[in-house]
């Protein structure tokens, strides 16, 4: 009797095996209702600071403008050998980086040596981080042999200012009926005041997410792994060429001048020329990076009143065309 005990008590000390299987079975369904709960917390959160980083250069633009009385521009010009400076350098001061600006020589090209000591250094603010890879690089393509020539040497930046609609956009979608004024805020030369944003500041887009460049990026996937082959002409914080066109594609990304203005694409691939035969008519040495987010439904927007909205991927054409123009004089309506 004492011996058919202790064979009881001890039969009572493990798991059968189907209450095993039960208990893994719960388990796996809890881990299956926490990581969708953890990785949304996760998107919240990178969407929250992509926005603050938005509302900082939004300050910083306007601290800019109330000493200057205009907003800063790109140094542009077509002729290669002139100094090309962005806007980003301008409000340095405005982000609590004085000492970045103060060792800045605005007399050289961002890609002058002097220049790479601090535009090789990543800019925090200027990245988003939902995007991958924040540690990577840039380079220069307006050099001999062009891109296959060209070296990894600026960090990268994932918000670019717009200058404005593309003739492109406006041929291939007849709900944009602009004919003129489709200039954005941002321009290669002469200045921009408040005064002149006649649409209103809280109606038109200063500074949008362009995120993952110079990789080229289509509905969430890497196109090719050697930007240099396949890639966006942009990326570097630094440089003028990360700015942006209102050009528009097609669904999946890859047509230039459709409908889709919003995460369908972070630009068109140079194909390894440049300048650039995109668009009509081409951008040449221009940006051909486009609105795209890391976030799930849409990106995020920086308006001239320094305001920030979540833009939807789903916007109609022409309300984003009147979003982007300064004095359109359009009605825009809900977005």
């Amino acid at each position: 009797m004492k011996n058919q005990v202790l064979r009881t008590m001890r039969g009572r000390k493990g798991f059968t095996l189907i209450e095993l299987l039960v208990v893994i079975a719960i388990i796996a369904v809890l881990i299956g209702l926490l990581v969708p709960a953890v990785q949304k917390v996760r998107d919240s959160a990178a969407r929250s600071q992509c926005q603050n980083n938005l509302k900082q250069i939004g300050i910083a633009l306007h601290g800019y403008h109330d000493v200057k009385k205009f907003f800063p521009n790109n140094a542009r010009p077509s002729a290669t050998s002139t100094v090309r400076e962005r806007w980003v350098v301008k409000i340095l001061p405005y982000l609590e980086q004085a000492n970045l600006f103060k060792n800045y020589d605005n007399t050289q090209n961002w890609d002058a040596p002097v220049n790479l000591a601090y535009t090789s250094l990543p800019l925090p603010i200027f990245v988003c981080p939902s995007s991958p890879n924040p540690d990577r690089l840039d380079t220069n393509p307006d050099v001999v042999g062009g891109w296959a020539s060209s070296k990894e040497i600026v960090s990268i930046g994932d918000y670019g200012a717009l200058y404005g609609v593309h003739n492109t956009f406006v041929a291939n979608n007849p709900a944009v009926t602009l004919s003129t004024n489709l200039e954005g805020i941002l321009t290669k030369s002469g200045t921009v005041a408040i005064a002149d944003v006649t649409d209103g500041t809280s109606n038109t887009i200063f500074v949008a997410e362009s995120g993952g460049r110079p990789f080229l990026y289509r509905n969430g996937v890497k196109v090719n792994s050697n930007y240099k082959a396949a890639g966006v002409n942009g990326g570097g914080w630094c440089r003028p060429a990360s700015d942006l066109w209102l050009i528009g594609t097609s669904k999946g990304g890859t047509a230039v001048g459709g409908p889709v203005t919003v995460n369908a694409n972070n630009g068109f691939d140079h194909g390894g020329s440049y300048p650039l035969a995109v668009g009509t008519p081409a951008l040449g040495p221009d940006p051909s990076g486009a609105i795209y987010a890391f976030h799930s439904g849409g990106a995020n927007i920086l308006l001239s009143d320094g305001s920030v909205r979540f833009l939807d991927e789903q916007i109609a054409p022409g309300t984003i065309a009147a979003l982007v123009t300064r004095a359109g004089g359009e009605t825009i309506p809900r977005y």
